[in-house]
């Protein structure tokens, strides 16, 4: 007897979840579900990308609130004994920490060109039972995953624009951009042009330790953006970290979550009982999140924070830099007021006046115009009038809300403990605290946040990249990548 959950997210939904089959021979139990989500893409010309789920799954006993990360059977990556669906492509992921031949999650994308709503029916994956220590007649409950990402591919891109100012990156001390042609390790600093140096840490709220004078090495494992990535669409929303909540256990929800007051109102977003959270608005942004908060999500979902090298390649693209500019691709913001919203709070939000047209669009938490609090993830495309690039404020590679919304969470190049930062993923497994797996201390350094800095405004702009707060605030949201399998 088999008792099976489905999870879903912002514009992303998992439904109609069973077992399909199941070998006692081998241990495996076959999956199925159905798998949608809105304003899909596949291109083969100009960004040559495509939009994808990240699919995974969690099990417990029946009854007992003790899930685990299921293991995916995994061989060479593509397909893998599951069974995709028609149109689309199967990709395992495999365990970067941990037993390399078990998958951790799965990529679905489309197999070829198209663009719009995506129905991928009667997906099965392949749970590979026996390695979780399942027996064959076990009563057992699972809850399938999923979240939107996008797929930056492999190349050469650009790091700073020019610009000279807030500590942007250049090449030596000539004020130019400097191009990111490998993963080959870097010397930061000095001034010679084949140096990622950082204009002398001019205006940066606390330096690096590199400058024109002094010179560190980054490493080759340290990710530097030019292989090819996944990165989330969207900041993840409160739905989404509610249902990271639901599946922890009480002594690990509760480092996790914190009773935020601000003139006498608890301002947290999410509301926990003893086997549930309940967020107040759902589709919009997860916002008073810690490092800690940051790092465990990501290591339960099987992902990794992003580098600040990364964050510029996702948000630029492979486009020439441009003075200034935001995710968008030009330095022109609307800045005249408050958007009016329609449907506020649910999963219909949308702006119904207030945008810009022709112009970027983005909601500043902390500065400029805009609400306090995040808005819906996505709100621009959908309310955007004419869906360019800039009025819906997406980047070269369709993310969204890498300019405004909650600032980013990346790992700083100007800091020597961050810079042993290697790109493991998470395993899926958390302590019994709730922190991240005790493997990822040193190469996250999840708990004192130092090394982890932010981005959010301007692409090149890293004013606050060395500014290390552990505490949680409104302006704290949470997106994680892959590195592509």
């Amino acid at each position: 007897m088999v008792i099976s959950l489905s999870s879903y997210a912002n514009n992303i939904k998992i439904s109609n979840v069973t077992f399909a089959t199941q070998d006692k021979n081998n241990d495996y139990y076959m999956i199925e579900f159905d798998l949608s989500w809105e304003n899909s893409w596949r291109t083969s010309t100009y960004e040559t990308n495509w939009d994808a789920a990240w699919v995974f799954i969690k099990f417990t006993p029946k009854n007992i609130q003790n899930w685990q990360h299921a293991s995916l059977h995994y061989v060479n990556g593509v397909n893998d004994g599951h069974v995709a669906p028609t149109g689309g492509i199967i990709n395992t992921a495999n365990n970067s920490y941990g037993n390399a031949n078990t998958g951790i999650g799965v990529f679905i994308y489309r197999d070829s060109d198209g663009i719009g709503n995506i129905n991928f029916n009667q997906v099965q994956l392949r749970w590979d039972y026996g390695l979780d220590g399942v027996g064959d007649d076990d009563v057992i409950e699972i809850s399938v995953h999923a979240i939107e990402m996008v797929y930056v591919p492999q190349g050469a891109f650009q790091v700073g624009d020019g610009m000279g100012d807030f500590g942007q990156f250049e090449a030596g001390n000539t004020g130019n951009p400097f191009t990111i042609s490998s993963e080959g390790a870097l010397t930061l600093g000095g001034t010679n042009v084949n140096n990622l140096s950082n204009n002398d840490a001019l205006n940066q709220q606390f330096a690096d330790d590199f400058n024109y004078a002094t010179t560190q090495s980054l490493p080759a494992d340290f990710p530097k953006g030019y292989h090819a990535f996944y990165c989330m669409k969207y900041e993840v929303s409160q739905e989404q970290y509610a249902a990271f909540l639901s599946h922890l256990t009480q002594t690990q929800r509760s480092d996790r979550t914190e009773v935020i007051y601000i003139n006498n109102i608890n301002v947290y977003p999410i509301a926990t009982g003893n086997h549930y959270a309940t967020p107040d608005f759902p589709s919009r942004a997860m916002d008073y999140t810690n490092w800690a908060d940051v790092a465990a999500y990501l290591d339960w979902a099987g992902l990794r924070p992003m580098s600040e090298l990364e964050y510029e390649k996702a948000t630029r693209g492979v486009n020439d830099p441009v003075p200034e500019e935001y995710a968008w691709g030009n330095d022109t913001w609307y800045l005249e007021g408050i958007y009016t919203l329609q449907n506020e709070g649910t999963e219909d939000e949308i702006i119904v006046s207030g945008i810009g047209e022709n112009v970027g669009n983005a909601n500043s938490v902390s500065i400029y115009q805009g609400w306090e609090r995040p808005l819906r993830c996505g709100i621009f495309a959908a309310s955007a009038i004419n869906k360019t690039r800039e009025e819906t404020g997406a980047s070269y590679w369709g993310i969204m809300e890498l300019t405004g919304n909650c600032y980013e969470r990346v790992i700083s190049v100007g800091e020597s403990q961050a810079r042993d930062f290697s790109g493991f993923h998470g395993n899926g497994s958390l302590q019994a605290s709730g922190n991240a797996s005790f493997f990822l201390l040193t190469d996250w350094a999840f708990v004192s946040s130092i090394g982890a800095g932010f981005r959010n405004s301007e692409i090149s702009q890293r004013y606050l990249i060395n500014t290390w707060d552990a505490d949680r605030n409104r302006s704290y949201g949470i997106r994680g990548i892959r590195t592509a399998p």
